[in-house]
């Protein structure tokens, strides 16, 4: 075992700083690292269903054991049992401030009674006997172990690079003519100080008219190319530029659609918009790179050259400024990575906000709380305002550092250029040109210093982009798509199904279900049962623990693709999204103009278009943001419509006729009757009048499902 300082510089960078819902996920994120493995955030709170509750030892257990980390909870009796026998690192699910729950690393216990506690909150600290039994009241642990199977961080690695490659393989020609171009305007921009040194040291001494005049032509067609390169330069960096932004946010956008429901579940809107929005932040960095990095490693290199050919010891002097430099990155590095990471974490959190308060501003207006949310809004925005404060005035000490640095080198080969002049070692136009091609060096410098603040930059926005892109997507098939064909539906059966949310309780242990084609069958429940969640499993939406959904009596739907098996499934759901379009475009979700027309005839066939045609412009009519023109009942038709038109094989209703009036309901029970001969209908309702068009009722209590014959007039 390490000694105490010495485990506490192994560990240290290991420790993260993170909100306290997210403790849990940020020490085992810490062991994995402290393990040389690596992980996301993003993927860790998913494998351990963390929400904005935080999640339990037994989520963080289920998440370790994902990625190949043998995880074993228990309560500790004896402390030095646990001193003796544990393996360290482990977690400790401790209790803070009397009431908070909270999770920290333990990564060493001493003989002498310390304990090295890593705190995502705080940071590494010393634990003494006394203060580890009064926090770790619980005494619940749970210890890590990484299995053969365990990926090294390499491996982590290795897939961005593979993802950033891919990214940017079909701008590599582009990048490449705009570095070209790059190189060829860096050598034409020393043009001016070398024709200044001739200028002063020998045209204009030796009376060189001719040789003046052209000269100064020669110096104006170098400067009219050069604009004319930075030109063409700048518009292939935008061509790139535009390119890049429209394949990296159709990459980005595209996996995003296809990562699992359960993924959208358990993060805000206002977050998954500030990922999106990172793409600007890393396509600027990669434009910099090669519009001005390459130009300013080439005139560094170039006036290297030149200074050294005029003077070795002002060349010499010159290279001290990289090792200055050098250590200013390095000085700073850290904290700028720090900084912008709370600022991007703050600014989802701020979006996350204003999206909740604008989508809720009916609720917001009903119960008279603007002034309430104005100060949250505020507050949130002010916390915004002060990351991005705090990250300015590091950036504004790391430019003071910088300019002093550029100062005291300039001054430094001024003052040593002018000596080599009083004794005569170089001429006036020498030291002229030294001090030009020595400015632009020193700028170059500087500036290739500050990169490293936008390269951190981008380099949080690129990883934040891969915590959501490296997330497994939804799994769509386990046979051949194409060749994939699902049978006729006559039966589904429900059959013993427990499931449970990541980390929690189990909330359906045996639910067993059976609806054939023809029959209607409800399902009723007190609120929170689980009904709507048994309706999520039948959409592949959630995966249950145990049990099996069979259909026809022979096939699971565990071997039917995701994408097929929804093909068959129409679903009228307790919240029903509204799209902002016309009526038609919320019906179909697809192309109007090779479409609209057989929406309207279907709608028509089985008679719910008068409903849609007594609105203003018919199915023309703008529904607005969230269906603000519909009322509750209209925007229960819509989905009905949209869910009858897929022709499914199997329906389900989650209390799909609730905003209806006693008229509409009963044409949508009627309308149900007619339908089901075709197909297989699961109705979650509470409505007693509906009863007697059941043909079976399930109760739902306790996780566990029973039928009834009762039937309710």
């Amino acid at each position: 075992m390490n000694t105490k300082k010495d485990s506490h510089q192994n560990i240290k960078g290991f420790v993260l700083q993170q909100g306290e819902s997210d403790c849990g996920v940020a020490c085992l994120l810490s062991v994995i690292r402290y393990y040389g493995g690596d992980s996301t955030l993003e993927t860790l709170r998913e494998s351990s269903g963390t929400n904005i509750q935080g999640t339990s030892l037994l989520g963080l257990q289920q998440s370790a054991n994902s990625l190949n980390l043998e995880a074993e909870a228990f309560e500790v009796d004896e402390l030095n049992v646990f001193r003796k026998e544990a393996r360290f690192p482990c977690i400790l699910h401790v209790v803070i401030d009397e009431k908070l729950e909270h999770y920290v690393v333990c990564y060493e216990a001493s003989e002498d009674g310390s304990f090295i506690i890593g705190d995502p909150a705080k940071g590494i600290e010393i634990w003494n006997e006394s203060e580890l039994l009064t926090r770790w009241r619980t005494r619940a642990v749970l210890i890590l172990n990484p299995t053969a199977a365990f990926e090294k961080v390499y491996s982590s690695n290795q897939k961005k690079i593979v993802w950033f490659k891919e990214l940017i393989r079909e701008d590599i020609p582009m990048l490449a003519i705009a570095a070209v171009l790059g190189i060829a305007i860096a050598v034409l921009g020393m043009t001016t100080a070398i024709f200044s040194q001739k200028l002063l040291d020998e045209i204009i001494p030796q009376h060189q008219t001719q040789r003046l005049w052209l000269g100064m032509s020669l110096l104006a067609f170098l400067l009219v190319a050069r604009a004319g390169l930075s030109y063409l330069r700048g518009f292939f960096l935008l061509r790139q530029s535009q390119d890049f932004n429209n394949r990296l946010m159709d990459d980005f956008y595209g996996k995003l659609l296809h990562l699992q429901k359960s993924f959208f579940d358990t993060r805000k809107t206002g977050e998954i918009i500030a990922r999106l929005n990172d793409t600007r932040r890393i396509q600027q960095v990669i434009s910099y790179l090669v519009g001005n990095v390459v130009i300013d490693i080439l005139v560094l290199l170039v006036s290297a050259f030149y200074i050294f050919n005029y003077s070795i010891s002002i060349g010499l002097l010159s290279l001290v400024s990289l090792p200055l430099y050098s250590f200013l990155v390095w000085k700073y590095n850290h904290k700028i990575i720090k900084y912008q990471k709370e600022v991007m974490s703050q600014y989802a959190s701020t979006e996350s906000h204003f999206v909740d308060a604008i989508t809720g501003i009916s609720v917001i207006k009903s119960a008279n709380k603007e002034r309430i949310f104005t100060q949250i809004g505020k507050a949130y925005y002010q916390l915004f305002q002060q990351k991005i404060y705090e990250l300015s005035t590091l950036g504004n000490r790391y430019g003071l550092w910088n300019e002093l640095l550029n100062v005291l080198i300039v001054t430094a080969i001024l003052a040593i250029s002018s000596f080599a002049v009083l004794h005569q070692n170089i001429k006036i136009g020498a030291m002229m040109a030294i001090i030009s091609i020595v400015s632009g060096m020193i700028g170059a410098v500087s500036r290739l210093a500050t990169t490293n603040i936008q390269l951190q930059e981008a380099k949080v926005a690129f990883e934040r982009m891969f915590e959501f892109t490296n997330i497994k997507p939804e799994p769509t098939h386990t046979y051949h798509q194409d060749n994939y064909s699902l049978p006729d539906i006559n039966s589904l059966s429900i059959n013993n199904l427990s499931f449970r949310f990541v980390g929690r309780p189990q909330l359906l242990k045996n639910v067993s279900i059976s609806v054939n084609k023809g029959q209607i069958v409800g399902l009723l429940g007190e609120v929170g049962s689980g009904k709507s969640i048994i309706l999520q499993i039948l959409q592949k939406f959630q995966n249950f623990e145990s049990g099996d959904i069979i259909i026809n009596k022979t096939l699971s739907i565990k071997d039917i693709p995701a994408s097929i098996w929804r093909e068959h499934i129409g679903i009228v759901p307790q919240d029903i999204k509204i799209f902002n379009g016309t009526l038609i475009d919320n019906i179909l979700l697809g192309n109007v103009i090779e479409e609209g027309q057989k929406v309207v005839e279907f709608c028509q066939s089985i008679g719910i278009s008068a409903f849609f045609e007594n609105l203003p412009q018919g199915y023309l009519s703008i529904v607005g943001e969230e269906g603000i023109n519909l009322s509750g009942g209209q925007k229960q038709l819509v989905a009905l419509a949209r869910a009858l038109y897929r022709r499914p094989k199997v329906l389900l209703l989650d209390e799909a006729t609730s905003a209806m009036d006693s008229k509409t309901e009963k044409f949508v029970v009627e309308l149900l009757e007619k339908l089901s001969a075709n197909m297989c209908i699961i109705l979650v309702t509470h409505r007693y009048n509906l009863m007697d068009k059941i043909d079976h009722i399930y109760h739902l209590e306790n996780g566990v499902t029973s039928q009834s014959e009762l039937y309710i007039s």
